[in-house]
């Protein structure tokens, strides 16, 4: 017992001094934090010191702007819409959910649900059945109008046009390059100077008969005077004899027809006709052509009445549907590839857009109110009339700038020019030479001549691609160069 109670007391007394050992290290740790907690807010007391005077600040500003909002603050705009946005059922998108292409060959399957193919119900929620039929109807049209026909191809009837066109123009190009022969000019000059001096020496001719029947009529009438006299001491009722007239009368009639015979009209008299009173064009007197004083700009208007003209008949033709009422203006030179197989720009023709070149030929052809282009002349028009309509254009044209009308002017993008050619070789699968240098045209080519004398010459190869009348291509009439190519250097 005694061991237990001494035992008793030592584990108490160690218990106490591990007690005292804790109490002294928890009163260091509560210490230490409380340290520690007083530094932590001595430093928040320093913040909020310095933070204070920035708050103060917002504050100020926000309190500044919000008086400021006050002051300059006006009621709210009120959106208006205009008569075209009110009618608008569909926000217009900036990119379409469906491409052009894939319309444009899909159009023609384009139609509204019905109960035939396979719908339980078909309701018209918005708009009724019929102005729903009516607007997708007018829809359907107007896009059959803006969306290209990626898969047309020029039809047979197209083709031969094309062909009769190209070989009239190419035997046109011959006679005005014959015509403006400097050789056949200088002969047509002589014949006409030789011809008016016959015409002179027969009026002098003319007017000496008349002459000399006007002194033998006047002699003629002293000799009977004189006679008169001398048979004044006849009896009274006697018949006087009647003498025979001289043969100086019928001269002298035929003298005076002869200077009554018109003469021939001036240069200026002949040029000033009806242009479509004319039978021939190729013959408007002495075997003139009604085209020869064709420039380049007068065959390249030429050569556009007749592409606008045919493609907008053939387009017709060859679409295959009533509801395609013909080729949209911004389509132009898509359609154009497909029926002539070359690029179209206007810029060559001095103009900026498909519109401003119409209006250079639209005694032929212009632009509805639709946009679609549409011709003046008939399916089966004469080719010469396209002639007479260039040559009134040109003849118009030329009067406004005799009389100071500088926009009367064309400023055709002509090629770069080139020295005459003088003679050369024909190249493989060249054109034929005329003259006494150059060659003709490769037949079936739509290109102007080269120039009438006097004008300046015009190389018509080595354009852009895409250039009226340009060359730059292997074989292309009027090239710069090539193996075959007539005009080639």
């Amino acid at each position: 017992r005694k061991e237990e109670a001494l035992k008793a007391v030592a584990d108490a007394g160690s218990e106490a001094q591990e007690g005292e050992v804790k109490k002294e290290d928890g009163d260091a740790e509560t210490k230490g934090e409380d340290g520690d907690a007083k530094k932590e807010g001595e430093v928040k007391e320093e913040e909020v010191k310095k933070e204070e005077p920035k708050d103060e600040e917002m504050k100020q500003e926000v309190k500044e702007e919000e008086e400021e909002k006050e002051e300059a603050e006006e009621p709210m705009p009120v959106a208006e819409l205009t008569e075209e946005e009110k009618k608008q059922n569909f926000r217009k998108k900036a990119v379409s959910d469906l491409t052009t292409w894939n319309l444009s060959s899909q159009i023609a399957n384009f139609s509204l649900p019905i109960a035939e193919d396979g719908f339980d119900d078909v309701r018209f929620t918005w708009t009724k059945k019929a102005q729903a039929e009516e607007h997708f109807k007018a829809w359907l049209l107007r896009q059959k109008i803006l969306c290209r026909m990626e898969d047309l191809t020029p039809g047979d009837w197209f083709k031969q046009r094309l062909a009769d066109w190209q070989k009239v123009l190419a035997e046109w190009h011959l006679t005005h390059t014959e015509w403006n022969d400097p050789v056949k000019q200088a002969m047509r000059k002589a014949e006409a100077e030789h011809a008016k001096a016959k015409a002179e020496e027969e009026k002098k001719a003319a007017a000496a008969a008349v002459a000399a029947a006007s002194a033998a009529e006047k002699k003629e009438g002293e000799g009977e005077g004189d006679k008169k006299e001398a048979e004044g001491e006849k009896k009274d009722g006697e018949e006087p004899e009647v003498e025979a007239k001289p043969e100086a009368e019928p001269k002298k009639e035929e003298a005076e027809k002869a200077e009554e015979k018109p003469t021939e009209p001036a240069e200026e008299d002949k040029k000033d006709f009806d242009i479509f009173t004319i039978e021939n064009i190729l013959d408007i007197g002495d075997g003139e052509p009604l085209f020869s004083q064709f420039t380049f700009e007068d065959w390249a208007l030429l050569s556009l009445r007749l592409e606008l003209s045919l493609m907008a008949h053939a387009f017709k033709k060859d679409a295959g549907d009533p509801d395609r009422v013909g080729i949209h203006e911004s389509h132009l030179p898509f359609y154009y590839n497909k029926y002539f197989a070359k690029s179209f720009n206007v810029r060559y023709y001095g103009v900026e857009g498909n519109t401003d070149l119409i209006k250079l030929v639209k005694d032929s052809v212009s632009v509805k109110e639709s946009g679609v282009l549409a011709t003046e002349l008939a399916e089966d028009f004469a080719f010469d009339t396209l002639v007479r309509r260039a040559e009134e254009d040109r003849r118009s044209r030329q009067h406004r700038l005799n009389a100071g009308d500088e926009t009367a002017r064309l400023n055709f993008n002509k090629p770069p020019e080139a020295p005459a050619h003088h003679g050369g070789y024909r190249g493989a699968g060249g054109g034929p030479r005329v003259g006494g240098g150059g060659y003709a045209p490769v037949h079936g080519s739509t290109l102007p001549p080269p120039p009438a004398p006097g004008q300046q010459f015009h190389s018509y190869g080595g354009g852009s691609k895409g250039a009226p009348y340009a060359g730059g291509g292997k074989g292309a009439p009027y090239a710069g160069g090539g193996k075959g190519a007539p005009y080639a250097g």
